[in-house]
This record gives structure tokens, C-alpha cells and sequence, in this order.
């Protein structure tokens, strides 16, 4: 019974890390902002775009997120050597 419950756990880290490595980038990078600067001469104009969390927030997003799918594989990965004493 607690062998099921233990593969039970970590399945649910593991889909857990696979959820976390796919949807953080696709929220952060998925999402853009960006003005446009005009002009008189068409040569000075320019627009720019970038994610809408600025990219600062957008490294520490992904940096978070891949923080966490690293504890997660740990948790869905790790221990299986491990007795309870």
C-alpha cells in the first residue's frame, strides 16, 4: 500500500516538473508588449518589442520555474535506495 502511495507521489512531481517546463515559458514568452516610434524621417522610426513581464522578469520566471522542475525530478527521482529507519 505505501509502494502505491510512493509511485503515486511521484508521478504526480513528475507531471508536475513536465507541467512547470512547459507552461512557464510559453506564459513569459507567449505574452508581448512593444511601442512604435515615429518619425519625420522614415529612417528614425522604429518600433520594439519584448515580453510583457520586461525580460528581467522574464529570466527570473523561467529561472524559478526551472528551479522548481529540478526539485521536482528530485522529489519524482530521487530516493529510491532510501529505507525508513
Amino acid at each position: 500500500m505505501a509502494n502505491a502511495a510512493t509511485s503515486r507521489a511521484r508521478g504526480l512531481w513528475l507531471s508536475a516538473a513536465v507541467i512547470v517546463a512547459v507552461v512557464v515559458p510559453l506564459l513569459v514568452f507567449g505574452f508581448r508588449s512593444g511601442e512604435c516610434f515615429d518619425s519625420v524621417s522614415a529612417a528614425a522610426s522604429y518600433c520594439t518589442s519584448g515580453p510583457a513581464v520586461g525580460i528581467g522578469g522574464a529570466v527570473l520566471l523561467c529561472l524559478g520555474g526551472a528551479l522548481f522542475v529540478v526539485y521536482a525530478l528530485g522529489r519524482a527521482l530521487g530516493g529510491r535506495g532510501r529505507t525508513s529507519a
